[in-house]
Parts: C-alpha cells; structure tokens; sequence
C-alpha cells in the first residue's frame, strides 16, 4: 500500500490532499489547490515537450524580431515595448495550443495511470483537483512567456541600442497574456471535464481556434469574442495602451469571469466515480439540468456584465454600428448630388482650436475663406462634417446660417449666385471627443487627441470641416464598393481638378490653447505664444500660402538645425541628429534644385505610432515614432536619411506642385519624391548610397508587382494591387532613368520651369503634362519620345542575363580579354553598361575602393534579344557585372552577374 500511494504521489499527493481536504474556509481551498499545482508542475517540467516548445518559440522570437523590416525593407530598432506587443500573438497562438494538450492530457493521467481511484477518493475537494491543474498548465504558459522574454532581450542587446526592460514585459502579458492562458485552460478543463474524451477537447479546442481565426481574417470579430487578444494591441513609448484602455480591461474581467464560470462548470462536470448509464439520464432530465444552470448562474453573473460592457462599448465606438450607420446614411444620401458637384476654393482658414488631451475634447471655432475659382457661377456648395461633432452652429459671411444637414454634409443653399472670382466667408463651431469610444477590434487610429500625443489633419473632418463631398466616407469594400473611374485617354487636356488639398493656395492662421506641458505645432511661422493658468497657447500663421494644414502636439523635446527643427520624445534620441542632418541637406539642395523653400522654417513632428506613416504637410512634416525615430541604418542603406529626405521632397511635390487628380497624378508627388531622394542621396551620401537605395526599391518592385495586371504609368491611379510599388519605386526610377536620359542640367532646369508654370493651378498637372513640359529640354527629342512611350506608356521592364563568361589572356595593350553572352530577357529596350570588375568597389564604410578596377562596354538588346560583347581589360577580372552604376531598371540584379 505504501509503494503504492508513493508512486501516486507522481500523478497527485493523496496523502496531503487527504489532510487539507479535511480543512475548512478557503485556506485549506488554497492549499490544496497549490497542493495538487505543484504536483502537476513537476510533472509537466518533467516533460521534454515543453523544453522543446520553449527552444522552438525561443528560436522563433529571435528570427522575427530580428528580420522585422520597416521602411524600404531596412532594419528596425525593437524597442521592449514593440517586441513585447509584438510577440504576443505568436506566443498567445503557440502557448494555447501547447496548453490544450498538455491540460487535456493531466485531467487524464489519473485514469491512465491506474491511480484515480487513490486521488479521487481523498477528502481533497474537486475544485481544488481542477483548479489545481489549471493553475499549473497556466504557470507552463508563464514559462513559455519567459522563454519569449529570453529571445527578445537577446534581439535587443544584439542590435546594441536598447536595454531588454522587462517593465513593458510584465505589463503587457501579465495584465494582457495571462488571463488568456488562464482562460483558455479552464475552459479546455470544462470540455474534458464534460466529454470525458481527450480527442472531443482537442476537436473542440482546435475549432474555437480556427473560428476565432477565421473571424479575425474576415473581419467579422470584436472585443467580445476576441478571447486571445489578437492583434489589438499597438504599443507606443510616449503612452502605454492609451486608445482601448477600457476595452482591454473589459477584455481582461471577461476573461478572468470566464475562467471562473469554467472552473465551476469542469467542477460540476468532473466524475469522481464510474459513471452508470441510469445515473447519466437523470442527470439529462430537465429538472435537474435547471438547477445546474441555476447554481451557475451567479458564476455567470461577472463575464455576462463584463461582455455586455464591453458590446455597449464596441457599438458606441467609432467603429462600431452607430457611427457606420451615419456613414452609410451620409454616402447614401449624397453620393450622386454631390460626388462631382462643382465646388469653391478655400482662400483663407482662420481657426481657434481648443484641446483637452487627457479627456480627447476638442472645440473649434473658426472661419473659411471660400472663393469661386469656376468659369460659371455657383448658387450652392456643402462642407462635411465629422460625425463626432456635437453643438454645431454656422455662419455665413458674419449672420448666423442653418445649412441643409444631409447626413452630416452640410448643404449652403446661397441667397444670390456666387460669381465668378466672388467670395464668401463662412464660420463655425463646434465640440467632441475625438476618437468616441474604443476601436472595434484593436488596432491604430491615423488621427487622434490622446494624453499622449495630438495628430489633427485637413484631409479629413475632425476638427475642421472639408470642402465638398468625401467619397470614402461610407464606402465598403464588398458592401457598397464600386469600380474606379475610367477615364478617357485625353481627360488631361483642359481643367484637371487638385488631386488632394485644396484647390487654390490659401492663408492660415490657426490657434491652438491646451495644457501647459504640450507642445503644439502647425503650418507656417509661430506668430505669439504664451502660457497662463495651466494652458498654452499658440498661434500660427502661413508666411506662404499652403493647399494642406495639421495639427500636431506632444511632450518633446527639441533640436534645431539650418533653418529646421526636430520635435521628439525625449526617449527617442537615437537617430535625432542624423534626421537633422538630411532635413538641413534637403532643405539647402531641394530649394537649389526644384525652387527656394517659400517658408522660414521646416519642422518634422513625431507622435505616437497608433499608425505607421510619415507625411509632409507644408512647413510640418509629422513622423510616427516608427517612422525614421526608430529605424536601423546599415553601412550600405542609410534608411534614417532616405525616410526624411522623402518626407522633405514632399515640400516641394506635393505643397509647391500638387498633382492632378487622375490616373498619373500622384507619380508626381510619391515618385518624384522617391527620385528626389536618390539625388538627395548621391549628392549627400556618394554614388554608393544612391545606388543601394535605388537597389532597394528596385528590389521591392521586383517582389511586390503584379506582373498579370500591372498597367503603364500613365494609367496607374492607386486602385489595383501592385499600384503602391509601381507609384513609388518604378516611378521613382522612371524619373531617375529620365534624369540619366536628359542629363543633369536639362533635368533640373525643366523641373524648375515645370514647378513655376504648373504650381498654381488652377490646371494641375498629370504625368502627360510633366512629360509634354520636360520635352524641349531634351538634346534629342526621337530619343528622348521613344523613352516616354516606353516607359510611361507601355509596361515594360528589362531581365538581363549573362552565360558563357569567359577571360582570355590578349595580345598588345590590353593583356585580358573578356567574352560574355548577354541576353535582355524582359522587355523594353535600353543602352546598358556591361563591366569587368575586380574587386570591390567600395570599401566597408562606404569609401571608393582604390585597388578596384573596371572596364566596360555599352550594349542596346530588346526584348528577347542577345548578344556576344568582348570587353580588352588591362587587369585581370573577377566578374562581369551587368550595368554597375545601377542606371536601368531591371528585375533580378543579382542574377546579372557571372563570376570569371
């Protein structure tokens, strides 16, 4: 009997088990609970299966974190806080199904071991049994976690930057994770506890799995059902979880309430004794099925209150059904009155916002400008407001106004006509919270009023209204989508409308007052700012006009430089000084180049990284934390550089020149920022650093195009997949193809003249215009059409191939010889260098190489077209190179190359 009750002391110790059984009150509850936990996590240490898991888990936090890209697929800096967030999917997907077997498997390892009827029969309550083991499946989950914790420190100490915190660790899986392990094991206890079949649990287990991720994959989960929490946390180091604060906590009772409810039912569900079949079918009798249900219902109480909350909470949200209704009321109403409905321009803001961050409040008051730029008079216009605007009131041109409210467009029904070049002023105001409520399902937010940061922009009606009708408010895809507009061949000829901001350069001066601490930033000059009672306030005013404004806050320090300055979070230094150094490079040879920077000071803002996007706003470029503040530079790509001096470019493509609205248009803006930036580059960096970041947009258009629907440039309007690359990075290597085709001068005195002729509007130019306008700067015009039919006009890129490489010891002057068959295995036709080289070209810090040496030959294949060419080298070569001053836009670059 003894060697008996020893050997069941493995699977549960029956003997301490009887004597806290016999205790009363929730001390001998809790310790036979810890009783039966310690037993059951010796027994699960004693498995080689997690040693296992945790390496595989180890192994696969560092791969992720350490290959995590940002922009232009360079390296990013992990700070604790984004990895912990980060690795919290993967640990809580791999965690929940390591806990489903090894839970299933421990409520079964009495049975299978022949000791159930030793720990069964013990005075030990069956709550203390189960919870027990719960508790100990929940501590595997712990140690998995601190597995995922290892492999995230020593991602972090190898990038050498940070120190592996572990504050941001404990916050966000001990308040976040753990309640979903504890969860997750009660309930597969409940199921085997009912079904008594491990096969049944896993069936069940797997099936809410897939169905949660199912749901997840199509958009069809909220907070209520997402148990697992994945994917709704956006990790930010100037505000911890600021934006579903609630929800999370909601989340988390519903959970732990779940857990409890679980528990019970496993509890009243676990056979202590040999199920009978008469027994099983009483127990199936209504009667006694009621009054279960009864005794579980003030264990049902916390998760059913916490889950209504927490519905309440989603439908009231800015997500949720409440708001979409309003959205789709607004696109339904108004989608085919107003969609192209003529409208005015603005000529001048004037604002007064007020801003309580740490409530999301705003109030705005504030007048518009509003000037007929049409040929024809225009007896009606509307402004859309936001949906979270509450006491709305206006005015038109100083007496109070009741506009037409369509849904949230408000219709001006004019009294007389508006002329011509006529003008009115309308005013308004207004208040809200601003983003109402929680998100639907986690994620980020573009714009926001948060304790942590402020990012307020013109193109939407968050705090100003926007002119004219929104076609994206209320669009759903698959709901109400439609297909993009086809336009004719020649719809550029005559008025082309502004892709985006406003039609016609406007004055600005906006007022900002919130609390004394923040900093508050927008376009133009800082007119007067001054602090009293708490609150700052600040005024600024355009000393040029702009088509755009914001509205960005925070806690920051700053840096300035040549005429620039740099807000950041104080935590954020890292790559300060080298963004300081391209905005002052971009504003002294973007104004040499394009145009004179109009404006006394250029300013980059960071905020929170609720999203990840960088935009240039006139004078106010606005930085997620993400975004340039956290990026990775290597020897090779400087992406802290090529992250600002894109954002920089859009000064003066984009504000100084705004495209035209139309397929082409935004090549003007994105692409020429993107060739900006390569110039930028050389002329900063040397020919190295222009040419790895045209290697690496090159590549990115080579993995992310769809060669089966990729359209000309010409066509491309951003409503394909593929377009983003083809609107980035070929156009960006389009116009630095034009710029090799045109040479040096030629290019950038047409882009002069182009941005003076064309930066006024009220025509706004397509890539037809800027192609037609480039032309007379060409020395050969035939070339230079043929260029622009190729490139611009029909989809073509070229695959060079090299075979049969050889080198020959030669007779005269040149001792070597090299032989090689190249072939153009895309399409397009282009002259192209073809180098033997020896050794490397640049030396680890990016210095010309002296010992390096080429010689080189000139060849023109079309597509489909192949050719022997003989390169005489005076030294001998290592490899043959196919266009080594990376001038020609071709796909697979790296097969390009034949070693000798």
């Amino acid at each position: 009997i003894e060697a008996v009750t020893a050997a069941a002391e493995v699977a549960a110790p029956p003997r301490a088990l009887a004597e806290l059984g016999m205790r009363s009150g929730p001390v001998g509850l809790v310790a036979a609970i810890l009783a039966v936990a310690g037993a059951e996590l010796r027994n699960l240490l004693a498995s080689p299966g997690v040693y296992l898991f945790g390496a595989l888990i180890l192994l696969q936090t560092l791969g992720s974190s350490l290959v995590a890209v940002g922009p232009f697929q360079t390296e990013v800096l992990i700070t604790p806080g984004a990895a912990a967030v980060q690795a919290m999917g993967f640990l809580s997907a791999l965690g929940c199904l390591l806990l489903m077997f090894y839970t299933a498997e421990s409520v079964e390892r009495e049975g299978a071991t022949g000791l159930a009827p030793i720990s069964f029969s013990t005075p030990a309550r069956t709550a203390s049994l189960l919870f027990g083991k719960a508790l100990a499946n929940s501590a595997i989950g712990v140690l998995m976690a601190l597995a995922t914790y290892l492999g995230c420190a020593i991602a972090i100490l190898i990038q050498g930057r940070l120190a592996p915190d572990p504050r941001p660790f404990l916050l966000v899986w001990g308040l976040l994770l753990v309640p979903t392990f504890l969860v997750w094991t009660c309930f597969i206890l409940a199921v085997q506890s009912a079904s008594g079949q491990r096969y049944v649990t896993y069936g069940v287990g797997l099936g809410v799995i897939c169905l949660t991720l199912y749901l997840q994959l199509t958009d069809n989960l909220n907070w209520v059902g997402n148990w697992a929490l994945w994917g709704v946390a956006r990790w930010s180091d100037m505000g911890t979880l600021e934006l579903d604060r609630k929800a999370l906590v909601l989340s988390r009772i519903l959970a732990l309430g779940l857990a409890g409810l679980f528990t019970v039912i496993a509890v009243q569900a676990f056979g202590r004794r040999q199920a009978d079949a008469i027994g099983t079918i009483h127990r199936l009798q209504p009667g006694p099925l009621w009054r279960r249900a009864l005794r579980l219902a003030p264990f049902a109480l916390v998760p059913l209150v916490a889950g209504a909350a927490l519905q309440v909470a989603v439908d009231g949200g800015f997500q949720g059904k409440g708001f979409e209704k309003k959205e789709r009321d607004y696109w339904k109403q108004n989608l085919a009155t107003w969609k192209d409905a003529p409208q005015p321009a603005i000529a001048d803001v004037d604002l007064d916002l007020r801003l309580e961050p740490g409530r999301r409040w705003l109030s705005d008051r504030g007048s518009y400008e509003l000037l007929n730029d049409h040929d024809a008079a225009i007896e009606r216009f509307a402004l859309t407001g936001g949906p979270h605007w509450k006491k709305v009131s206006w005015t038109l041109n100083g007496k109070p106004w009741k506009p037409d409210n369509r849904s949230g467009l408000y219709v001006f029904n004019l009294p007389a006509p508006l002329p011509p070049g006529g003008r009115a002023r309308v005013g308004f105001q207004l208040e809200g919270v601003f983003p109402p409520g929680i998100t639907k399902n986690g994620g980020g937010l573009q714009e926001f009023v948060l304790p942590s940061g402020v990012v307020l922009t013109s193109f939407t009606p968050t705090f100003a209204p926007v002119v004219g009708y929104m076609e994206e408010i209320g669009r759903k895809k698959d709901e109400n989508d439609y297909e993009s507009r086809v336009y004719p061949d020649d719809f550029y000829k005559g008025r082309t409308e502004v892709a985006f901001g406003a039609g016609h350069p406007f004055t600005t001066r906006i007022a900002v007052t919130g609390p004394a601490d923040f900093t508050f930033n927008s376009v133009g000059v800082k007119e007067s700012e001054r602090v009293a009672g708490g609150r700052r306030t600040v005024v600024w005013r355009s000393d040029y006009p702009v088509r755009l404004f914001n509205v960005v806050g925070g806690r920051w320090a700053v840096r300035r430089g040549q005429g620039t300055a740099i807000y950041y979070h104080p935590g954020h230094s890292y790559n300060v000084a080298a963004m300081s150094g391209a905005l002052d490079a971009a504003r002294r040879w973007y104004s040499e180049w394009f145009k004179p920077f109009p404006w006394r000071e250029l300013k980059l803002s960071e905020f929170p990284n609720l999203a990840s996007y960088a935009q240039g706003f006139p004078t106010d470029i606005t930085f997620s934390e993400g975004i340039g503040f956290l990026t990775k530079s290597d020897v090779e790509t400087d992406a802290v550089f090529t992250v600002t001096a894109h954002e920089s470019a859009h000064q003066w493509w984009g504000n100084l020149l705004t495209p035209g609205k139309g397929p082409g248009g935004n090549l003007l803006s994105e692409g020429m920022a993107h060739f900006s930036t390569a110039l930028l580059t050389e002329q900063v960096k040397g020919p190295q650093g222009r040419m790895e970041f045209l290697k690496r947009i090159e590549e990115n258009y080579g993995q992310s195009r769809r060669a089966d629907a990729e359209r000309p440039l010409v066509r491309v309007d951003g409503s394909h997949d593929g377009d983003q690359t083809v609107t980035y990075d070929k156009g960006g290597w389009v116009f630095w193809m034009m710029y090799e085709q045109l040479g040096r001068e030629r290019t950038l005195a047409g882009l002069r003249k182009f941005i003076a002729d064309w930066g006024n509007g009220p025509d706004y130019p397509v890539l037809q215009d800027f192609t037609a306008a480039m032309r007379p700067f060409a020395s050969a015009p035939a070339a230079y059409d043929d260029f622009v039919r190729q490139w611009f006009h029909q989809v073509v890129v070229p695959e060079y191939r090299l075979s049969d490489a050889r080198a020959a010891r030669g007779p005269g002057a040149e001792p070597w010889k090299v032989t090689v068959r190249v072939k153009n295995a895309g399409t397009g036709r282009m002259p192209v260098e073809v180098a033997a080289v020896r050794g490397d070209r640049f030396t680890t810090k990016g210095k010309p190489d002296p010992a390096y040496r080429d010689a080189r030959r000139t060849v023109v294949l079309g597509a489909g077209e192949e050719r022997t060419v003989e390169i005489p080298c005076s030294f001998q070569p290592s490899q043959v190179i196919v266009d080594p001053d990376v001038k020609v836009l071709q796909l697979r670059r790296k097969a390009a190359i034949a070693r000798l």
